[in-house]
């Protein structure tokens, strides 16, 4: 009884242990714990991790073929019919050994004449064999190429797995900046509709005083309108920001997401680029796949020229046979009769109409599409990385000057406001003020997208997305 309340006491005190680390994070998820989520449960993940486990056994295969094969065959047959055969009379001394028949003509091939022949049945009715046969190669001249390519394979799959986290980390993070950038335009929407209540709150009291005019009271009321209709649009755009996100991770749509805020006063710390590295294109997954995939067309072409030498095996079988004329195998007493060989086989094509030949040029052309694909990569990424470099150097200052504006026409507008209340501003300037606020505010939530997307192009470009989103 006691060790059952022990156990009871610590079941109690591992529970919310387990919970807490199987809930999500209290204070919203981050781009990293985003990223791992989906390399944990995204399926194109999933999938390309299970091609890979596939290489492994195929592998495995390649290596079996060339071990010892064993096979074992039977059959139990029920002759119906016994099938006749028909033996010419004067080996057994019966009959005429005349070549003519009765009327003096010879018999006719192919006729009913057997006065000459003695049917005979060959067999028993029920007959069973047993046999068993082992295979094993000697020589394969492309044994080893065949083992060489299943790793290659192996490695290639390895290399699609590492671009399909890329491709899925990058699409994270896409989707991650896209949310956090409308959510900040909503909470600052949020704010401005706050600001334009209190606002109206305060003219409607002016009108009721007669301070204020009725048409600079429905300028206010419009502005504040169109506020809310910009409200529910971000709310809306919020909303599926966040599912495509949820899609992007592998994460149920049903299920809540919470990300952490972005703020404007502290996460806009834009920092400088560092140095790609010369040879940065061999870090990609998509150019490993292209060595690989070279590499394996090269011991493919390896392998076609191969076929010009003989490949030699060894074999042996051992068999047992018994004919019956009682179905009665199964009972002692009766005789198995026992046969059994060794032997060599060959195999070679001198010859084979030049299909090798015309095989080894189509595997010669294709190796140099695959060199030319190479070049090719390397200067797409090359292109991609300097055009993402250019684009965010330009984007930091632009995010300055956003900033700036901001800062701007919110001195703008208070000063405005207190100029409004003291009679001296009219509504349309007011709501100009808003307008600018609201514009600056907008231009600054664009400028982050791009900028947000330039850093990941760039990062892209290198093949560093996923150092690069994991410690964010």
């Amino acid at each position: 009884m006691r060790k059952r309340i022990v156990l009871y006491l610590l079941l109690a005190l591992l529970v919310p242990t387990v919970r807490a680390q199987l809930a999500p994070p209290s204070d919203g998820f981050t781009l990293a714990q985003c990223v791992d989520y989906a390399r944990a449960n995204n399926p194109n993940i999933k999938i390309a991790r299970i091609n890979e486990q596939v290489s492994g056994v195929q592998v495995k295969q390649v290596i079996g073929r060339n071990l010892p094969q064993v096979g074992v065959s039977g059959s139990v047959i029920d002759n119906v019919v016994i099938p006749v055969t028909l033996l010419p009379g004067n080996l057994a001394g019966a009959g005429s050994t005349s070549t003519t028949n009765a009327t003096g003509t010879p018999p006719v091939a192919g006729g009913t004449n057997t006065d000459n022949f003695i049917p005979v049945k060959f067999g028993t009715q029920y007959s069973a064999t047993l046999t068993g046969r082992v295979d094993q190669k000697l020589y394969d001249p492309s044994l080893g190429l065949a083992l060489k390519a299943a790793k290659v394979q192996t490695q290639l799959q390895s290399a699609v797995t590492a671009q399909a986290e890329q491709t899925q980390a990058y699409n994270v993070a896409q989707a991650f900046y896209q949310t956090l950038v409308i959510d900040l335009r909503r909470r600052l929407t949020i704010r401005d509709l706050g600001s334009s209540d209190t606002l109206l709150q305060q003219e409607l009291v002016r009108l009721k005083n007669g301070t204020t005019r009725e048409i600079d009271f429905g300028r206010i009321q419009l502005n504040r309108n169109n506020l809310q209709s910009q409200l529910e649009q971000a709310n809306r755009n919020y909303s599926q920001a966040l599912n495509q996100l949820k899609f992007q991770m592998g994460m149920p749509l049903s299920e809540p997401l919470r990300l952490q805020q972005l703020q404007i006063e502290n996460d806009l710390q834009v920092t400088e680029l560092s140095n790609a590295e010369d040879r940065f294109f061999e870090r990609r997954p998509d150019f490993r796949q292209l060595l690989l995939n070279t590499e394996l067309a090269d011991l493919n072409r390896i392998s076609n020229n191969r076929g010009y030498f003989p490949s030699l095996g060894l074999y042996g079988t051992y068999g047992t046979n018994a004919q019956r004329q009682e179905f009665n195998f199964f009972q002692g007493g009766f005789p198995w009769f026992q046969s059994s060989a060794i032997g060599l086989t060959f195999s070679w094509t001198p010859f084979d109409g030049n299909q090798r030949r015309y095989r080894d040029q189509e595997n010669r052309l294709n190796l140099e599409t695959l060199r030319l694909q190479q070049i090719l990569t390397r200067e797409s990424a090359q292109l991609n990385l300097s055009n993402a470099q250019v684009s965010y150097q330009n984007l930091v200052g632009d995010i300055q000057r956003e900033r700036d504006n901001i800062t701007l026409a919110q001195r703008i507008l208070t000063v405005t406001e207190l100029e409004y209340k003291e009679g001296i501003a009219t509504s349309v300037t007011l709501i100009d003020s808003k307008d600018a606020l609201t514009t600056a505010q907008n231009n600054l939530a664009n400028k982050l997208i791009s900028l947000y997307q330039a850093r990941l192009d760039y990062e892209n470009a290198q093949g560093t997305i996923i150092d690069y989103v994991t410690k964010k």
